[in-house]
């Protein structure tokens, strides 16, 4: 499962000197705004591009703009919008556009002539264009001639109805992204292999490499130009979740061989299936490495990105629905299976008067497509104190889960996940899983030694203790047994164990040889 709602807080477009009605920024082929009011209503915009890739070999994108009800979700209609599109400061288009059902959507074919045709129809009262009866609405023409960022800026003149022009316009800017992508395999300390993306939304990507806990590429990058242009510079390297060496709570990145500040590193956990890790280097930052970086390429820059010996915490989100931004930590800093870890989550609600109240919420492990904790809870809200809650994994889990907060407040899009990932046990608590046998088994020896329970009741007690993990016996190969007896010595054993004449080790030697002679079965 995927949400495809990516959002996630990064704030990008806001800091490119956009107004403050911009959207919080991705970076990516679509756009969410916060609500707006518009009447008496809080209304939603939304901007699509899809795909969301430059593909010189397809040049046909579709750009949909939705406004909805931010409560309802419900389509408003009869919306006449203006969408202005540019392109490193340079205006590519400025068009108006209507809908009847306030879900425009048309089709873009990007080519290399001088001036972009429209094929559709104009709506007669304020002559927006609009799709055609059999024909999709259409411009032709030099509009997403490569790959990068594009600004937008959209107007709302008309809801409800075509003569219902709204006195103050609702403006709202942002930009969306057509991404330049590459999948590189790489192969783990394990000998696993993992295929990882890198996405550039500024220009190719070339020389990738990845040696232990580090990936590198680099991109050709004019350091003579005029740097006024630029506004942003990002790239992003998708991890997939199975990748557990290169999933760092805390990331350092190289610029020719500068390190930068650390909000240069985004950790984006929208998706289930991989990590994003961005990295993003506005202009003001280009200016001052200018100099430095010049001197290791004056036509390139080298990308490198490390998992950090340290540890960042908290991990964040914000939900699709806008609602709240999730914060998520834990302790021990290292979760390993067989020890218990607190984890501390926060819930802070946006566009709201944050006062303190308590609300409910799911908080699900997922593993392998797989639920291995679920538990419902109740938790603070905009307030100082995190709420806490510790599980103990148990060995069987292993590698890398998916720790999923959904049904905030009630609410099914106030969701979000974080990847997390679950060291084995120690090698020393490994070793001593043999002997380190909970206490009260030696009842259950003891008894069965002087008869008080039978043989049947002993080899079922342990076959659920050995099925349950609590009981640890190293797997043996077994064979079918044409004896059920269980020898003397090993009741004499038991007995011995159990009054502590010998040790555990001696002990579990006895039900090894019961498992490999099959009188002892485990599914």
């Amino acid at each position: 499962m995927k949400f495809y709602f990516k959002f996630l807080a990064l704030f990008l477009i806001v800091c490119l000197g956009f107004s403050t009605n911009s959207a919080f920024g991705h970076g990516l082929g679509g756009e969410m705004h916060p609500p707006r009011t518009i009447g008496d209503r809080d209304a939603t915009l939304s901007i699509d591009v899809s795909p969301s890739t430059y593909d010189p070999n397809d040049p046909e994108n579709f750009v949909t703009l939705k406004l909805f009800n931010s409560e309802t979700e419900a389509i408003i209609e009869h919306v006449t919008f203006i969408l202005e599109l540019k392109k490193d400061g340079e205006r590519i288009f400025r068009y108006m556009f209507h809908d009847e059902f306030g879900n425009l959507n048309f089709r873009v074919i990007s080519n290399d002539s001088d001036k972009i045709e429209i094929n559709g129809v104009q709506e007669p009262l304020l002559g927006g264009w609009m799709r055609g009866n059999d024909q999709p609405l259409t411009l032709t023409g030099p509009i997403f001639s490569s790959g990068g960022l594009y600004e937008y800026k959209v107007e709302v003149l008309t809801v409800d109805s075509d003569t219902n022009v709204l006195d103050v316009r609702v403006e709202l800017e942002g930009a969306i992204s057509l991404a330049d992508t590459k999948t590189f395999g790489v192969t783990d300390s394990q000998n696993q292999s993992h295929d990882v993306q890198v996405i550039s939304y500024f220009d190719v990507i070339n020389n990738f490499d990845f040696d232990s806990n580090q990936m590198s590429f680099s991109m050709p990058f004019d350091w003579n130009q005029d740097l006024e242009q630029l506004s942003v510079i990002h790239e992003e390297i998708r991890v997939p979740n199975t990748f557990g060496e290169f999933l760092s709570t805390k990331y350092d990145a190289y610029l020719n061989d500068i390190l930068l500040p650390d909000d240069i590193v985004t950790i984006d956990d929208y998706s289930f299936d991989d990590r994003t890790v961005h990295m993003t280097v506005y202009r003001e930052l280009i200016k001052e490495l200018k100099e430095e970086a010049s001197k290791v390429s004056d036509s390139q820059i080298d990308f490198r990105l490390k998992t950090s010996d340290q540890t960042q915490f908290p991990l964040e989100f914000a939900t699709p629905d806008y609602r709240f931004k999730v914060f998520l930590s834990w302790e021990p800093e290292i979760i390993r299976a067989g020890e218990p870890v607190t984890f501390f989550v926060d819930f802070d609600e946006l566009f709201s008067a944050k006062t303190k109240r308590v609300t409910e919420y799911d908080l699900t492990v997922i593993q392998n497509d797989a639920e291995i904790y679920k538990k419902h809870l109740t938790g603070n809200v905009n307030s100082d104190t995190s709420n806490s809650h510790t599980i103990t994994f148990t060995p069987e889990h292993t590698g890398t889960a998916n720790i999923f907060f959904s049904n905030i407040d009630e609410n099914t899009l106030s969701r979000g996940n974080f990847i997390i990932v679950i060291e084995p046990p120690l090698e020393s608590q490994t070793s001593n899983s043999k002997s380190e046998i909970p206490s009260w088994i030696k009842n259950n020896a003891g008894w069965w030694a002087d008869g008080s329970i039978d043989d049947d009741a002993f080899v079922q007690g342990i076959q659920f203790l050995i099925k349950e993990n609590i009981l640890q016996v190293p797997i043996t190969t077994s064979q079918e047994s044409t004896n059920n007896e269980i020898p003397s010595w090993i009741k004499n054993n038991a007995g011995w164990w159990a009054d502590g004449s010998i040790d555990d080790d001696a002990f579990v030697q006895g039900i090894e040889y019961l498992m490999k002679n099959g009188v002892i079965t485990v599914n």
